[in-house]
């Protein structure tokens, strides 16, 4: 999923699927029954959400659609749910394409580290100062540049100054290449998302060393090739040693997150269902049949977008 992008889910009701609500005045509803957003939040869920969804609660109300809030973490559903905004618990990380993000031919490792992370101090890049072999997949908000009009990752933070980085945008295909050329990927931050990089890694065979945090990256992870470290530059170099040493298989970390993100895959089919009984059109296909729709290869959810 893209930030403030549209995803056309289901018809009779219209469903559709969102993070960010930047393009949400662009929805019509042209029915005369109610159709339904589906909105997973972009940042951690907290009292600053709430009063955002309930503003935008009631504009979309106006155009008789209804705002789902799907939440990545059961706390923040809670939440979600005790000021009034209904709310299922529903990871956004299900969205990650396993057809784009998955392991390549085994080969010797560049990198003794990945992070795919912003170029924004919230990413707290200082924290992976201590790993020599590094490389950062980023993007610029806002841009910072050199004098040939490149990004320049060094001067943003001079604390990773060794590693290796972008010098603008690269493909989806191309961070992956990224991914299967380290050993670990990297979660630092200390509050933001879901974090859809914490879930490529695992896609793509790749343990992670993440600190802890609130957002919901933790969802799919397990302590048998995820560590959850202090955030401190001795504490993550520490951590990516000991992953690294444990030449842990990608095959059976790929394996255990898809049957994790299954089981939540298999919980949004479920709401969209119940969306569709009270109307008199076509129910949801099987869950075979809705799976391939929606992620599908080659792109997964990709195909759906309409905005």
């Amino acid at each position: 999923m893209n930030i403030n992008a549209v995803y056309h889910i289901w018809d009779l009701p219209q469903v559709w699927l969102t993070t960010g609500s930047k393009n949400w005045g662009q929805l019509e509803n042209k029915t005369n029954k109610p159709a339904y957003l589906l909105a997973h939040p972009m940042w951690h869920f907290g009292l600053k959400s709430v009063l955002h969804y309930h503003r935008e609660r009631r504009r979309l109300k106006k155009r008789n659609i209804q705002l789902i809030m799907l939440n990545n973490t059961d706390k923040e559903n809670w939440f979600c749910n005790l000021w009034g905004l209904k709310g299922v618990c529903i990871n956004q990380n299900i969205h990650c394409c396993e057809h784009i993000f998955c392991p390549t031919a085994k080969q010797k490792s560049k990198y003794e580290a990945i992070y795919i992370a912003a170029a924004a101090k919230y990413k707290r890049l200082e924290l992976a100062a201590r790993i020599k072999k590094l490389f950062v997949v980023t993007y610029f908000w806002p841009d910072i540049r050199d004098e040939n009009g490149l990004w320049d990752l060094h001067a943003f933070e001079p604390r990773v100054q060794h590693c290796d980085f972008n010098q603008d945008r690269i493909s989806p295909t191309a961070v992956n290449e990224k991914i299967n050329e380290s050993d670990v990927g990297l979660a630092l931050s200390a509050k933001e998302g879901a974090m859809f990089a914490a879930m490529e890694y695992l896609l793509a065979g790749r343990p992670v060393v993440s600190t802890p945090s609130l957002g919901g990256r933790d969802f799919f992870f397990d302590n048998r090739y995820v560590e959850i470290v202090e955030p401190k530059p001795e504490a993550v170099l520490k951590g990516v040693n000991r992953l690294g040493k444990k030449r842990l298989d990608p095959a059976f970390i790929r394996a255990e997150t898809l049957k994790k993100a299954s089981v939540t895959r298999k919980a949004f089919f479920e709401l969209v269902c119940k969306l569709s009984q009270p109307h008199n059109g076509n129910p949801p296909p099987t869950w075979e049949l809705f799976a391939e729709r929606i992620w599908g290869a080659p792109d997964g959810i990709a195909k759906l977008r309409i905005i």
